[in-house]
């Protein structure tokens, strides 16, 4: 089953957009469930696209707290361009405060590009690269010790010559 908006995010119209990723998730106390796994997008005419991804690992807080500050309060008339904001990544290990998802025991920031018929971790890492990294001009990845390590504050930059 493939992962889906939950509404129809139009990512050419000026505003603030609230949606969610469809990602079903059957469970023995909900045969037909899915998790929602939230993306905002602030849009404010032409200019670069910024997209912010948080959650990566379900037990790094700090990133998704910030983006969903940011979120909260970033209105379309601040910027220009447009920015996207997805501040749980992996939303199933930000839900259980796990490093791996409880799902699958996959750790998302290892599963790029993604597999659209893979574990629901290489689906999520999938939509996210095919749908939200190649219509950026920058991707900031918010990442911090979690529960197993200490970080220096710190920013790792990877610029890509062939964005292809």
């Amino acid at each position: 089953m493939s992962l889906t908006l939950k509404d129809d995010l139009n990512f050419t119209q000026d505003g603030k957009h609230i949606s969610a990723l469809r990602i079903p998730h059957s469970t023995n106390s909900s045969g037909w469930g899915s998790l929602l796994l939230p993306v905002i997008v602030v849009r404010n005419g032409t200019g670069p696209t910024v997209l912010f991804t948080g959650g990566n690992h379900g037990d790094e807080y700090e990133g998704p707290i910030a983006l969903r500050k940011l979120a909260n309060e970033l209105k379309a008339e601040d910027i220009q361009g447009q920015v996207i904001i997805v501040p749980y990544l992996n939303f199933p290990a930000v839900l259980a405060g796990t490093r791996l998802s409880p799902v699958d025991g996959q750790n998302m920031n290892r599963s790029f590009p993604g597999n659209p018929d893979g574990s629901m971790t290489q689906k999520i890492a999938d939509f996210v690269y095919r749908e939200l990294v190649m219509r950026s001009d920058v991707v900031l990845d918010f990442h911090s010790g979690g529960n197993s390590m200490i970080f220096e504050p710190c920013t790792v930059l990877h610029k890509l010559e062939d964005t292809a």
